[in-house]
Parts: structure tokens; sequence; C-alpha cells
């Protein structure tokens, strides 16, 4: 666990199988996840500057201790990444079909048309980025995501299971409609016998759904996936926690988002260009749930994946956005320097 590795671009292989599962939304429609057992999220920071890696990407076997990541140089593969993983796509080339690598990286897609690739138009350092775009989607047919999991690591779970991460994202609109989206996802396995004596699989997710005169409200979303199998393998959760009316995602512009995920709190943080958005924050329930308890405890799985990128649940336009400089993590990180 202690032993850093530098992962260089590893092409594109072992392909694998990952299904939608239709989940019922009392506050916003039909969603669906983008696994039966995991889906995808990230761990969040506050303070920190923590640098941008150099050209490559680091990875350590999990790593802990205070700080975040420090400025990447070169290849990425020595001390210079603190964290579990350093990534500013520099190595990266081409394009990843569903269940590919991507560097340290697996492709998730669903829907026809939903692409992930290394992109040079728009970067926020360096001169490439990820770019993950989804058709329009209409009709019943309408779960869609282009995603990127750091999953399938011994890095994770941590031995504390909690997760800080940090990515700069630019997204080049938001829905205008009721539509649920995500774009960090964190998902794992609730070990023990809560469920029919078996554990189960549980998301926390950051995104958005309702929207507002100022833009696509955030949100907050905890969901157990294994309800929507057949049989039942989870508990009827698909809760949320909206953010103030006014807390929207930006679009059209580089953003740093950074995000905490703490198992043992059972608790989630949100952070925009270094702020924390306190109206984000859950600490073992939120608003509602479709099941119709609102004090349901949003219990934290053990996060062993992460994912990044755009998943939305009910018919929406085309979607566009790119990814850039991201740190996962056992620590805060900050945001990297301005450019």
């Amino acid at each position: 666990m202690n032993l850093r590795i530098s992962v260089t671009l590893l092409g594109l292989l072992a392909t694998f199988a990952a299904g939608a599962v239709a989940c019922s939304d009392d506050d916003g429609g039909t969603t669906t996840s983008s696994s039966s057992t995991t889906g995808t999220g990230g761990g969040a920071t506050g303070g920190g500057g923590a640098g941008e890696g150099g050209g490559a990407t680091t990875t350590s076997g999990g790593a802990t201790g205070g700080g975040g990541a420090g400025e990447g140089g070169g290849d990425g593969g020595g001390p210079a990444c603190a964290a579990l993983l350093c990534d500013d796509f520099e190595s990266y080339e081409g394009q990843g079909a569903n269940g590919e690598k991507l560097g340290a990286w697996t492709v998730y897609t669903a829907m026809e048309g939903s692409t992930v690739s290394v992109d040079t138009t728009k970067h926020y350092s360096g001169a490439k980025s990820i770019k993950v775009t989804t058709p329009a989607s209409t009709g019943d047919n309408n779960y869609k995501s282009a995603m990127i999991k750091f999953t399938g690591t011994d890095a994770l779970p941590t031995e504390a299971n909690v997760i800080h991460g940090r990515m700069m994202f630019f997204l080049e609109a938001a829905p205008t409609g009721d539509v649920h989206w995500t774009i960090i996802d964190g998902s794992g396995t609730i070990p023990g016998s809560d469920f029919e004596g078996m554990p189960y699989a549980a998301q926390y997710r950051y995104g958005g759904q309702h929207p507002t005169a100022a833009g696509s409200q955030l949100m907050a979303n905890y969901d157990t996936p294994g309800y929507w199998s057949d049989p039942k393998t989870g508990p009827q959760t698909d809760c949320w926690h909206h953010a103030e009316e006014t807390t929207v995602v930006p679009t059209g512009a580089w953003t740093c988002v950074e995000f905490s995920f703490d198992g043992p709190k059972n608790e989630m943080r949100f952070w925009l260009n270094g702020t924390e958005l306190a109206d984000l924050k859950v600490s073992g329930t939120g608003q509602g749930c479709a099941n119709n308890e609102a004090n349901y405890t949003w219990k934290a799985p053990a996060f062993d994946s992460i994912a990044l990128g755009w998943e939305s649940y009910q018919a929406d336009s085309a979607r566009s956005m790119w990814i850039d400089d991201v740190v996962i993590g056992t620590a805060p990180i900050g945001c990297p320097p301005a450019q």
C-alpha cells in the first residue's frame, strides 16, 4: 500500500460489461445507475494548493497523510504526487470504448454515440484534457453516460474509507428542464448483513436536477442500485439533498470542483473554486428519499470506485464536458494554480 507506481498509458484494453439499472426518484422521475453493483464518484478537499501533474499519470498505493498533491515534474513518476492519483492526461492518446482502459481509468459509456476521448481543443493546463460527450436522448430510452472510473486498484478502498478528490471541468451547457444528472460518483459495497442477511451496493453522487432562474440547481444524491435488480439485492433509497436555488453548476468556463466522501461519518461535502458549499453538505441524512423515509441514513459503502464525467437519467439534449488536472487522495487537495 505504500509503494508508489508510475502509471503510463496502457492503451485500450480489457472490455468489461456494465449494465444500466433503472430506478424511481420521487423528486424527479425515472433515473438509472451506471452499474448494478457499484456506481462512480469522488472525494473532496478544502484548502491547500495542490499542484498539477507534469505530463503523465501518477498513482500511489494507498498513500495517507496531510497535504495534497505537489507539483508534478517530467514524467510524473517520482514523489510529485502525494495522493492516490494525479492525472493531467498529457501522455494520453485516442478514444476509449466502454470497458477499456485509458491510463489509470476505465471507460464507461452508455447509449450509442456517447464518447470518452483525449482532446486538445480545450485544456486547463498543458495541451490535453479528457472530453466526454453524450447524444440527445428522448422517450423512455433516455439513460446515457460517458465517464472515467478509477476502480479495480489496490489504492481503493482506503484504510480509513475517506476519499478526497478534485477536478477541473468545463461544462458546455447544462439542462434547462427537469433532468437528473451526475458528474461525480463514489460507489462500493456496504459490508455486513443489513439487507436480508447480505451486503449491498451504495452510491454517493453529486450532480443536479431542477432548473432555476440561475441555472441547473446542484444536488447530492444517494442510491442503492441493487433495489432495481430482480431479485432485489438492496433496499429502496434514491435520496436527495438540493442546494439553494441560486447554487447552480457553472457552465462555459473552467471550474475547480472538490469533493469528499467520509465513510465513517456517512458524510459528503462539495467545494466550487475553493469555497465549500454548505448547502451541499450531507451528514447522515438528506432532505428526502423515494422510499418516503426522509430521515433515512445515507450509509456509506467502502468506496472502491470513483467516476467523473456526465451521466443523466431523463430525456436530455446532447452534452459535452472536459476534465483536466484530476487528483484523488486521502487528504484535502485544493485547486490548481490559476492559468
